[in-house]
């Protein structure tokens, strides 16, 4: 379950959308969309499912370096339109210790 298993499975047939959204948020709820996996899968794949600030290779997490706000929209990017040069592989340690020292920049389009 890697980096899900602090989310409800959808898996849970007792378990709906509007129940994840409650729980998660609506971008928690967007971690389990299919097109978020396979793009999460992409990215790991590529940093060889490697850390690439420690190379650890459990507890892998994908972190946006940015993120995209759109004006018109008035909403945030779903988190896999974003180009794959702005995702990286980090573990669980490393991920929240980057989170805690610096702020992700928005980039307003």
């Amino acid at each position: 379950m890697g980096i899900y298993r602090r989310y409800i499975s959808l898996k849970d047939p007792q378990k709906t959308e509007e129940q994840i959204i409650k729980v998660h948020g609506s971008y928690g709820a967007l971690l389990f969309d299919r097109r978020w996996k396979d793009k999460r899968l992409s990215i790991l794949e590529r940093d060889n499912k490697r850390c690439v600030i420690c190379d650890f290779n459990e507890n892998l997490q994908v972190h946006h370096r940015q993120y995209h706000y759109i004006e018109m929209s008035k909403k945030f990017k779903v988190p896999w339109d974003y180009p794959d040069k702005l995702l990286i592989t980090l573990c669980n340690s490393c991920h929240q210790r980057g989170h805690s020292q610096y702020k992700v920049p928005i980039i307003h389009i």
